[in-house]
């Protein structure tokens, strides 16, 4: 996605416009107005960058009669890095005031630092957190650190070529990388539809260099082609042109979180993308559209944008939870300021700057990587101290007060715990707490009301890891770490069972994991067949397992904004508009109806208590009730007890 214009004798202006419509479909989908396959804007960046820096080393090596690495790395420094520093330590900055110290700011740190060294879509790809993959403000940075990945990558293969004799321009090289570019496409197309022969398969295609090589390679074919293309007729160029531009809208409107991507899905914007490039030297309708002025001036900001664009949405949504579309759209339109700000000052100056070359270009790469580390550095001490949140300061911020129940996850490779806590003696009942990070949340409301009702407590449970294991099978954690789980249960045989699971980060694949697969394998198509399909799992775990088993399912809370743990929290209002959770009602809403068809299963729902229908509270007496986003804090998981006790009741009086 950065830019490389750096011989303005092969500008094309049809190139930038290609860049407008790209940064406009990512930014707009990112929004959330329209476009929600606009994440192919991404795709089509690859695409640009693998044309372009081919044609800029094939010219360089027409020129010179060699590739000189050094000087091609150098422009890349000059290019890249100072406005990705520039961006990531604005981030880091704002975060501080924006965003929860518990979890959030920690993660943008970590992010940071991976970022600084080309490996964030690494770091995303081995992480777990739900907050990580969807909500983190640098995680578009992805998508650069492929880039860049490529950029270090490509230059040694062509000069490995070259070594075996295979000439620049030459049809050997063209097959050489399209044979390259094959073997990354399967690879990609395996990955994507849950092929494990890699974990996590449809993450590692979604952000793995490797299988996405292949967009880049395509550019890089084109960009070694015969230009035998200005002989086509008028009216063919128009056509195909004008079709790619339709076949690009249209992946556009109909792609979404559910498409399975990159897979097949990218041949569409891919394709596209080429095409237009390859026909971008004719007088076509359409590449005289990509020509015009307002498309070439925002293509020229396209990188800033894209750097600037996605933290400043992240956190008009957080500070502004209720304001729907106005808050993201008046973030997206502010970051292009920031964007012209970046171009203006940091990024043209540096860039033609012909004196940092060679050892400088080396000591501003280092400049540009340590700084944003030093940053992060003095973030992650003011995050860990609290920098004024009183609650901090009284330690009264926690997902759970019980150390023991902290202690009860199940991972991999680790022992099993022993968490069943016999306070009442061994003729008592039993509870049993099982299910993901959401029985962590709820654990300190459960062991109150097991407290009150004389109950002994137990609790076992691992994180990303719902009750259902079918339709996230290919979860590798889960698929060590769950059968304990279901161990437990057959050995504690408790005389209540307990469940609770985020159940909207498996239903809603916005964080780009496994998207839900019904009984023959097909994928979700969208969010109303991933509630079914989950449903349905539901459904067969219940007459499988747990058909004579008292139970007790709380139910996902609904989702917050932590504006009490955000320093900038006076500005905003208190409460949070319900229908913000407007898919996670949705999903326990079904939920509800299934569990009410088995007499020996109760239900708790947390937005009764915390909601009241229109609103829900973030606080109570100046005291936060949520950890994060998603999980209850002990003061809000507390605030559930007596709704527990209730039902607990309930269901211990049922025969």
């Amino acid at each position: 996605m950065a830019e490389v214009t750096e011989n303005t004798t092969y500008f094309r202006q049809d190139i930038q416009g290609l860049r407008a419509i790209a940064i406009l479909l990512v930014v707009i989908y990112h929004t959330g107005i329209a476009f929600p396959g606009g994440y192919i804007g991404v795709d089509m960046f690859f695409v640009i960058s693998g044309f372009v820096i081919t044609q800029l080393l094939s010219r360089e090596y027409a020129r010179t009669g060699t590739l000189r690495l050094a000087e091609f790395y150098s422009r890349r420094i000059r290019r890249i890095l100072p406005a990705v520093a520039f961006a990531t330590i604005g981030t880091l900055l704002i975060s501080v005031v924006a965003l929860s110290p518990f979890g959030e700011q920690q993660q943008v740190v970590d992010t940071s630092r991976a970022s600084s060294f080309f490996g964030s879509n690494l770091y995303f790809y081995m992480q777990d957190s739900y907050w990580a993959l969807a909500e983190n403000p640098l995680r578009h940075l992805w998508s650069l650190a492929v880039e860049e990945q490529f950029y270090l990558i490509f230059p040694v293969l062509i000069i490995s070529l070259r070594v075996l004799r295979v000439k620049m321009q030459s049809s050997a090289m063209r097959i050489s990388l399209l044979i390259i570019s094959v073997i990354s496409f399967v690879g990609s197309y395996y990955l994507s539809i849950g092929n494990q022969f890699l974990p996590k398969p449809e993450l590692m295609a979604f952000f793995g260099t490797p299988w996405r090589m292949w967009e880049f390679l395509v550019g890089s074919i084109l960009a070694l082609s015969p230009t035998s293309r200005r002989s086509l007729p008028r009216v063919a160029t128009n056509l195909f042109a004008s079709i790619s531009l339709i076949v690009i809208l249209w992946a556009a409107v109909t792609f979404n979180s559910f498409t399975v991507f990159p897979g097949t899905a990218a041949i569409a914007p891919v394709f596209s993308t080429a095409i237009l490039i390859y026909l971008g030297t004719t007088q076509s309708a359409a590449t005289r559209f990509l020509a015009i002025k307002p498309l070439t001036k925002i293509g020229t900001i396209s990188f800033s944008w894209y750097l600037w664009h996605w933290p400043l949405i992240v956190f008009a949504h957080r500070l502004s939870p209720n304001s729907h579309y106005f808050a993201p759209i008046s973030a997206a339109i502010f970051s292009a300021g920031f964007a012209i700000i970046s171009l203006r000052l940091i990024e043209n100056p540096i860039r033609h700057n012909p004196d940092i070359r060679g050892k400088r270009a080396l000591k501003l790469g280092v400049v540009c990587t340590i700084a944003p580390i030093l940053v992060s550095v003095v973030v992650q001490f003011a995050s860990n101290s609290g920098l004024g949140l009183q609650e901090i300061k009284n330690d009264k911020i926690k997902m759970s007060s019980f150390t023991d129940v902290h202690d009860c996850r199940i991972d991999k490779g680790k022992a099993i715990p022993n968490c069943d806590f016999n306070e009442y003696g061994s003729t008592a009942k039993r509870l049993l707490l099982v299910g993901d990070s959401a029985a962590t949340a709820i654990s300190d409301g459960v062991a109150a009301a097991t407290s009150a009702l004389g109950m002994n407590f137990s609790a076992y449970y691992s994180y990303g890891c719902p009750i259902i294991l079918k339709p996230v099978s290919k979860r590798t954690h889960c698929i060590t770490t769950f059968p304990e789980i279901e161990k437990k249960i057959a050995e504690i045989k408790p005389d209540i069972l307990v469940i609770s699971n985020m159940s909207s980060i498996y239903v809603d694949n916005v964080s780009r994991g496994e998207v839900l697969r019904d009984q023959n394998g097909k994928p979700a198509a969208d969010v109303n067949q991933s509630i079914n399909i989950w449903i349905s799992m539901l459904r067969e775990k219940i007459n499988n397992d747990f058909k004579n088993q008292k139970t007790l399912v709380i139910l996902q809370p609904p989702m917050s904004n932590m504006r009490e743990l955000v320093l900038l929290q006076k500005l905003f209002d208190e409460k949070i508009s319900f229908k913000t959770s407007e898919i996670r009602n949705r999903i326990t809403r079904a939920e509800s109806e299934l569990f009410r068809n088995y007499k020996n299963f109760a239900v708790v729902d947390p937005a009764t208590t915390l909601c009241d229908g229109v609103n829900c509270k973030q606080s109570l007496n100046g005291q936060a009730l949520f950890y994060d986003s998603l999980h209850l804090t002990v003061k809000g998981s507390l605030l559930l007890t007596d709704l527990i006790t209730a039902e607990l009741e309930q269901l211990t009086a049922k025969n």
